[in-house]
């Protein structure tokens, strides 16, 4: 030991140059070390590891060698910046030259680092026209990322996405924790645990789920038809009001609660806390390791932590709620879909959430991607209809075909036309509501796409926005025109907002249902219009990837038809 440690303070003890070159060349070994592993979760414990290192490098100087602070320093800080310069320069001329995928085009500097992808998003929040843009620069397959491949190919869909090939989550989806006791179902990646765990969410979104819930979203599309009749005659900004429809369905939905937004006319503080931040899940979301260090800083969320500890609240007193009633409700099926995730929690059935971290990621997820999506995809068809009269006519005399006696013999099952989902059908292919491309994982052995072989651990994905609007796969891709559908099929289009295959959105069936309800009510009773100076321009350009879509005000102005 005694022999060990003065071979140790000797090499410590080493030339300033010698000390430098060894700290270097540490560094390159580091990065071989490294590359083999999967550390975009493991930020915070490379970087205390890393202070750990320096620390007790500044220690066995000062103890062991017996230098000065002064010299310690200078040693520690020289083995720093050379075992920086050496991890650093050979991660960016591995990425540049010898990467599995340096034979795919893209930007150099995409291929370095996802800070480029973060420097586009930080500039206008488009990562996805800037997406459509390097494709039309570089061809189908774009190399956006470091070991990220963006492929805009029909192939790729279902070799991607659907069975028998489709493929797990990328790392992406382990901002929050790679544990799956403390992530949501959408951030889980195991394919097994993942369809396990859809289950209890299927049973909640269902059909006969739906049947269940069909009436009291009947009275929220009341209440907001109540709402736009106050502002009859004046503009009314249907983007704010879709959210407030979209998350107090949620709540009925969810958790059998109002959460009154309709109501009131205001955003939920928790909710005003989540849309406060979407700017920076743009932006940072860009780049999965540092928004996975940023998330784990107390304080570091913001005012999301306001919708975080509301999320958490209104779990805990569904629970109690619950527990509660264990004996009226025992031979009845739940009627939200909490409710459906306590009940395979108290049978310890397979489908529960598995740890009370993922009931509470379950819980935010539940209000975030079932309000917020709907909520877009509704603004948006709106915002098209009113561009497009022709197409609101068309839409409006099919229904008063089926109602000839008007509103009052509205019926949802009469409502479901077909041209009322080719409109929604087109609405999502224009503007998906989660336009980025969703990101899978290849094996090791890689997979075939046409002609071209990607190889194994590589990030792939297809771009909704940039697909849904390639001339290769639609005639006059950028027209609003619903009628297209009448020959298409959405299973068989490249058409992915709900995503494919097992990690497909399971909340399809209830967003078509909203939207179903309140365009139908909607055309029976109203004629729609911009007000004087406005043409839909603004809305359109102000658009914002922030991984769902976020757009801005869409004042309309609402005739009664009668």
């Amino acid at each position: 030991m005694a022999n060990w440690s003065s071979a140790l303070i000797a090499a410590l003890a080493s030339t300033l140059p010698v000390t430098a070159q060894v700290s270097f060349l540490t560094g390159i070994i580091a990065h071989i070390a490294i590359r083999p592993f999967e550390i975009d979760s493991r930020g915070w414990t490379l970087f205390f590891s890393y202070i750990g290192v320096l620390v007790s490098l500044l220690v066995a100087y000062t103890q062991g060698c017996n230098f000065t602070i002064a010299q310690a320093f200078l040693r520690t800080l020289v083995i720093s910046g050379s075992f920086n310069t050496g991890l650093a320069g050979s991660i960016l001329f591995y990425r540049a030259f010898l990467h599995r995928l340096h034979r795919f085009p893209g930007p150099f500097a995409a291929k370095l680092s996802r800070f480029y992808a973060m420097k586009n998003a930080a500039k206008n929040l488009k990562a996805n026209e800037d997406i459509q843009r390097l494709h039309q620069t570089y061809g189908d397959f774009v190399r956006v990322g470091p070991r990220e491949i963006s492929i805009n190919r029909i192939a790729a869909i279902s070799a991607i996405y659907e069975p028998p090939t489709q493929l797990p989550r990328s790392p992406w989806y382990s901002q929050v924790s790679d544990d799956v006791t403390k992530i949501s179902v959408n951030s889980t990646r195991d394919l097994v645990i993942h369809k396990n765990r859809k289950r209890a969410w299927m049973r909640g979104l269902g059909f006969r789920a739906l049947a269940v819930y069909e009436d009291r979203i009947v009275s929220k599309v009341e209440l907001l038809l109540a709402r736009i009749s106050d502002h009859i005659g004046t503009a009314i900004d249907m983007s704010q009001y879709a959210v407030f429809f979209g998350f107090d369905v949620m709540g009925q939905v969810g958790f059998s609660k109002d959460f009154n937004m309709l109501d009131s006319g205001h955003k939920h503080p928790a909710i005003q806390g989540l849309h406060d931040n979407m700017t920076a899940v743009g932006v940072l979301g860009t780049v999965p390791w540092l928004m996975s260090m940023l998330s784990k800083i107390p304080g570091a969320t913001g005012s999301y932590s306001r919708f975080t500890d509301w999320c958490g609240q209104e779990l805990q007193a569904k629970r109690a709620l619950v527990e509660s009633k264990k004996g009226i409700l025992k031979d009845q099926d739940p009627r939200d879909v909490i409710s459906w995730l306590l009940r395979a929690e108290d049978e310890n059935d397979r489908s529960a959430p598995p740890g009370e971290g993922a009931f509470q990621e379950d819980s935010r997820l539940m209000i975030i991607a079932g309000s917020d999506t709907t909520a877009v995809a509704l603004t948006n068809a709106l915002f098209y209809l009113v561009k497009h009269p022709q197409v609101y006519r068309k839409l409006q005399e099919l229904l008063q075909a089926e109602f000839p006696g008007g509103e009052k013999e509205w019926t949802y099952e009469k409502a479901k036309i077909p041209f009322l989902d080719y409109i929604i059908y087109e609405t999502l292919r224009l503007k998906p509501s989660v336009p980025a491309g969703l990101a899978r994982l290849t094996p090791p052995s890689g997979i075939q796409i046409d002609e071209v072989f990607i190889p194994g651990d590589t990030v792939v994905s297809v771009p909704a926005y940039t697909i849904h609007r390639d001339p290769r796969y639609w005639d006059n891709p950028l027209e609003f025109r619903p009628e297209r559908w009448e020959t298409l099929n959405p299973e068989k289009a490249p058409w992915i907002p709900f995503s494919r295959g097992q990690f497909s959105c399971p909340g399809r069936n209830l967003a078509f249902l909203e939207i179903r309800m309140v365009l139908s009510r909607i055309a029976l009773r109203y004629n729609l219009a911009f007000p004087d100076g406005e043409n839909g321009e603004r809305f359109d350009k102000e658009a914002k990837d922030t991984f769902t879509l976020n757009v801005g005000e869409l004042p309309i102005v609402f005739t009664s038809i009668n």
